[in-house]
């Protein structure tokens, strides 16, 4: 009863004091964010670095591309001495076994590998063959081929190791299970085709789509058109003609010329291919004219440097009276010095003598002279049962008819994705021959990410970068394209440099230099490019700290011995006595040396015995990274004392520095895959040195519910303003403990019914809002102002404060809209529109603007309404100015696979790639150990008291929903307010934890006293509004709010009765109707 009573007079108190609204500052946030920051060691290592003595180095970059180069032209000629081996050894076995192997597409206990990312067996080999490959009379590799692929292992970018026979077997190693056997054919695939010309190839297909061409033989003659597409390479061009009695091509810029069979293209075709009908009669000299303007077109405009082929398909009832076919190949080949090769394939029962003859002529081009250019007879076939699949390994054949040379160079394919892995490969294939004549192709998946290991590591500094490009300027690695490594990246084959280096517009001019080189090795046209910044200055510490006892615990549990005591902190295991340390790629001389390298206890012993002093011989770490391990090492002692008693609402507590060393307390394992720099959280504090950076809220995947995370970085030693990057230091905290520290600092914000107070980042990306803190959904992704908030971002933009910022998505070809949100330079201080009911302050020094908003009836109209985790890419945007992300689509030539204009565009950044992780489970080694944070959730008997430690949760409602009196519990037993367990009670009123002695009460007299506080506050609130209104007639203006923190503690209620959302005794300004006019003062 006494509890009730006293609690009513305070929300008496509390209704009085915010009668009226008050002028919100964003300063006192700024102070609270700043807390927050040196609680987790901002200036506590910020100091460290100070005290170090820089070197300034100048960059080479001309011997940093010649070593660059260098390095991935060796990794080449390893896989051109792999195939050289492999081919040799295939072509002296001759296919010398008649004993099967595994057959691919049949079920083993195959073993998960982690090079193959897939489930593999190293010790054997296995085949596939279509269904159309007569079994009979099939030899495979013996033992001797299988030993040399085997060995091939020890080069460690190569993949999968394949041969490709022109029978149509498929030979794969290491054996694993395959889909699609019955139709997967290898001489089909781009790997195959391309050893088969040292030239690219143009390839019209000619169609006929008469009434004779209906049924099941117009869609197997689809389905081998298709097929022929398939086949050509990142050189070749294709085109496609159907007829009957009219010529049919697709429109626009697919009429007059041959174009790359790229994504968009292909897609293109396949549409244009299904809507055909068979009806009608022939013409094939229509068609025929039709198809030599392609030919006419591209060779106007460049050399004869391509092979030609034309593929006529038609069931062979032609109607004489409208010419002659053969008339039309002389005259229009003879133009063309006899260049384009034909051949005729005639599909039906309905073919009569005449017909067959017609055709077998069409190939040998009967008619046309040498004098012009040596005629290169085709081949013609005749399918008169109507067996698609034939007439589909005919026609993705056709190449099998010409000369094939036998390069001894290997030959590359384009980027594409890896069927098991989904990160970027090529392909290298060289031909083999039995008794002199081709056969197939030896083939070995090379993996990007391996291949170019230098460049996704280089230490880029602020303003340099890296790319590699082919001779057709062709881009083969590009900071603005997905990353090799990302696994839900799609295939982008809008590759060609000049969509990335000649983009139009810029946010920022730099003299630039270019440093360039060709990558020397067999088969190879790729050039390397380092860009940097003109006169780039590397400022390097001088001295290494001394080593000191314990500054390297290895985050490998399982690799070495960790200290006790050991500790359950949310759902990882743990240590409470020091932090962990983990070593990306980039702590390491040669990145390459360390990727995909399966890391033993013998490894991190030699980091560690190095790191100690022990031994001399460097495991391969980079001088820098040492230097970061060491001079990181003191904030441990900070963390596990001073930032644990003050801050025991930090969940994580991690530094992160440039050259690939990452520091964690608690002492967790990471995931080995783990690199921070590929996290949007580094790249948003990164762009944004100096300041706070705090994030969206999003579920902690380590199980500590829903949190926020700040960041700051930590720079260079020194006065320098230009000073660069050493680290990010950053920590995670609850954001209901977030939404407690606002409340107490602004007591409007704890009015819900009639306020709301919103944070929102410079991206206008909600940090704060009361959605996040009502719903017991999970946070999956940001949430944008404009979708919860529609008034306030429409007065926003009217305003000019936040708007719209474009950028180019080049795959996609679209043109993609994300806001910023930035106040003009009379506006620096925030706004306040009284008659719109809603104030916007900066933050000072951090990425933040907060919001006072009055809650209105319309409120609830947002901008858009479509779920808000839909990326820029899925809505397309309307006239309105106030819009979802969306997306405008933009002038693309499908043809020429490019732009149409690349200027006054800005390319987007590219999607952070997704890595493969693996995860170890961790749930037996974390069973009935204790919580890393105090487990006296329970005798935290107010919400305020409950969220200022980490592991505590202040419960609202049951499992099922039903709201209830709240408790503190464990977080994982109610994240997100909501309990999971079946018993959700009080577990302790907390007598148990804080014993008190029984008094009688008397009620009257807490009426009695309650009635006198109320009169004593409002005396005091008057008596202070008079004081306020004096002191601003005579002096300046000041607009920022500032709590009182000296208020007399002696009225404070008793402890038992503290309420968190009770306002302290803050100094309250009235919100003037004409507040905009004040604003003036104390701008940051």
């Amino acid at each position: 009863m006494r509890v009730r009573y006293l609690l009513v007079c305070l929300l008496v108190v509390k209704h009085v004091v915010q009668q009226n609204a008050q002028e919100i500052s964003g300063d006192i946030l700024a102070n609270e964010l700043n807390k927050v920051a040196d609680s987790v060691g901002w200036s506590f290592l910020q100091n460290e670095y100070n005290k170090m003595r820089y070197q300034e180095t100048r960059l080479d970059g001309k011997k940093q591309v010649r070593e660059i180069a260098g390095k991935i032209g060796g990794r080449m000629i390893k896989v051109d001495n792999a195939l050289k081996k492999l081919k040799e050894a295939v072509e002296e076995d001759q296919l010398s076994s008649i004993e099967a192997p595994q057959d691919c597409c049949v079920d083993r206990n195959y073993q998960e590998n982690i090079r193959f990312r897939t489930q593999v067996s190293e010790e054997e080999i296995c085949y596939s063959k279509p269904s159309y490959v007569i079994p009979e009379n099939l030899k495979f590799p013996s033992s001797k081929v299988l030993a040399v692929m085997k060995s091939n292992l020890d080069v460690k970018h190569l993949q999968f190791q394949y041969i490709g026979l022109n029978s149509g077997l498929y030979i794969n190693y290491p054996a694993t299970k395959l889909t699609d056997c019955d139709t997967y054919d290898p001489r089909f695939r781009p790997f195959y085709v391309s050893t088969t010309t040292t030239i690219p190839r143009d390839v019209v297909v000619v169609l006929e789509t008469s009434s004779a061409m209906r049924g099941d033989k117009l869609f197997e003659a689809k389905h081998a058109v298709i097929t022929v597409m398939e086949t050509l390479g990142i050189e070749d061009r294709f085109g496609l003609i159907v007829f009957n009695d009219d010529v049919k091509t697709l429109k626009e810029c697919y009429e007059n010329q041959l174009v790359p069979v790229t994504s968009a293209t292909t897609k293109s075709f396949r549409d244009f291919l299904t809507s055909q009908v068979g009806e009608g009669g022939t013409d094939f000299t229509a068609a025929l004219r039709k198809a030599f303007m392609f030919f006419k077109a591209n060779m106007s405009a460049e050399k004869n440097n391509r092979d030609n082929i034309l593929l006529f398909v038609s069931a062979g009832e032609h109607q004489n009276e409208k010419g002659n076919p053969l008339e039309v190949i002389r005259e229009e080949n003879e133009a063309l010095q006899n260049r384009v090769v034909i051949n005729t394939f005639g599909i039906g029962t309905g073919l009569n003598s005449d017909d067959k003859e017609l055709l077998r002529n069409m190939a040998e081009q009967t008619l046309n002279n040498n004098s012009y250019g040596y005629v290169k007879s085709g081949k013609t076939t005749f399918f008169p049962n109507n067996k698609g699949t034939s007439l589909r390994e005919a026609m993705g054949t056709y190449y099998d008819y010409f000369s094939v040379p036998i390069s001894l160079s290997p030959t590359y394919t384009q980027l594409y994705k890896d069927f098991f892995s989904n990160e970027s490969i090529i392909t290298g294939c060289l031909p083999i021959a039995f008794n002199g004549a081709f056969s197939g192709v030896v083939c070995a998946d090379i993996l990007i990410s391996e291949l170019v290991a230098e460049i996704l590591y280089l230490q880029q500094e602020e303003f340099s970068y890296a790319f590699i490009m082919d001779g057709e300027e062709r881009t083969l690695v590009h900071p603005l394209l997905p990353d090799p490594r990302d696994v839900e990246a799609k295939e982008q084959d809008i590759n060609n440099i000049y969509n990335f280096e000649t983009s139009g517009d810029s946010q920022q001019s730099l003299n630039a230099v270019f440093y360039w080189t060709p990558i020397i090795a067999p088969g190879s046209n790729f050039s390397l490019c380092i860009v940097t910044e003109q006169n780039n200055i590397v400022r390097n510490i001088e001295s290494i700290p001394q080593p000191s006892q314990g500054d390297f615990l290895y985050h490998r549990w399982d690799l070495n011995q960790w200290p006790a005591p050991f500790c359950r902190h949310f759902n990882r295991y743990a240590t409470q006595e020091k932090s962990t340390v983990k070593l990306s790629p980039d702590a390491f001389i040669e990145a390459y040396s360390y990727t995909g390298v399966k890391e033993t206890e013998v490894r991190v012993k030699q980091y560690k015995d190095y790191l100690s002093g022990d031994i001399f011989t460097n495991p391969g770490l980079k001088v820098s990274a040492v230097k970061s391990i060491r001079l990181t090492y003191p904030i441990e002692k900070f963390w596990t004392t001073t930032s644990r008693e003050e801050a025991p609402y930090l969940v994580w507590r991690y530094v992160m520095t440039e050259n690939g060393v990452t520091r964690v307390y608690p002492g967790v394992r990471l995931t080995d895959d783990y690199d921070y720099k590929l996290r949007p959280w580094y790249h948003r504090t990164v762009s944004q040195k100096t300041v706070n950076v705090v994030s969206a809220p999003y579920e902690d995947s380590w199980g500590s519910g829903r949190v926020i995370s700040l960041t700051k970085t930590i720079l260079q030693g020194g006065t320098n303003p230009d000073r660069k990057l050493e680290a990010v230091i950053g920590t995670d905290f609850s954001i209901f403990y977030f939404n407690q520290m606002l409340e107490d600092r602004y007591p409007i914000c704890a009015a819900r019914s009639n306020y709301s107070c919103i944070l929102i980042d410079n991206s206008g990306f909600l940090v704060m809002h009361p959605f996040f803190i009502e719903t017991t959904s999970s946070i999956n992704s940001q949430i944008h102002l404009t979708y919860k908030e529609g008034r306030i971002s429409r007065l926003l933009i009217e305003k000019g404060i936040m708007y719209r910022q474009p950028c180019r998505d080049t795959g996609n070809k679209k043109e993609q809209f994300t806001y910023r949100v930035k106040l003009p330079d009379s506006l620096l201080s925030g706004i306040v529109d009284s008659k719109e009911g809603y104030q916007l302050r900066p933050v000072p020094g951090s990425n933040l603007f907060l919001i006072l908003k009055q809650r209105r009836m319309l409120d609830e109209e947002s901008c858009c309404n479509s779920e808000h985790s839909t990326s820029p890419n899925s809505i397309q945007c309307s006239v309105e100015e106030c819009t979802c992300l969306c997306y405008k689509d933009l002038s693309f030539n499908e043809c020429k696979n490019e732009y149409v204009s690349t200027r006054g565009f800005v390319p987007c950044s590219p999607q952070l790639p997704t890595l493969r992780s693996v995860s170890t489970p961790e749930k037996d080694k974390t069973k009935n150990l204790p919580t890393c944070f105090p487990t006296d959730c329970a005798c935290r008997k107010t919400e305020s008291d409950c969220f200022r430690t980490s592991g505590c949760s202040w419960c609202t409602s049951d499992k099922d929903g039903n709201v209830g009196d709240g408790f503190c519990d464990l977080k994982e037993i109610c994240p997100s307010q909501q309990c999971l367990k079946d018993d959700c009670s009080v577990k302790s009123r907390g007598s148990e934890c804080y014993p008190t002695v029984s008094e009688p009460v008397n009620v009257w007299l807490y009426i009695g006293v309650s009635v006198a506080v109320v009169a004593s506050v409002i005396i005091f609130i008057v008596f202070a509004v008079f004081i306020f209104r004096k002191i601003r007639q005579n002096s300046t203006d000041d607009t920022y709010l500032d709590a009182a923190h000296d208020f007399d503690m002696t009225n404070k209620p008793p402890l038992d009765c503290e309420d968190y959302n009770t306002a302290p005794n803050y100094y309250l300004a009235e919100l003037s109707a004409t507040s905009e006019e004040s604003i003036n003062t104390k701008a940051s």
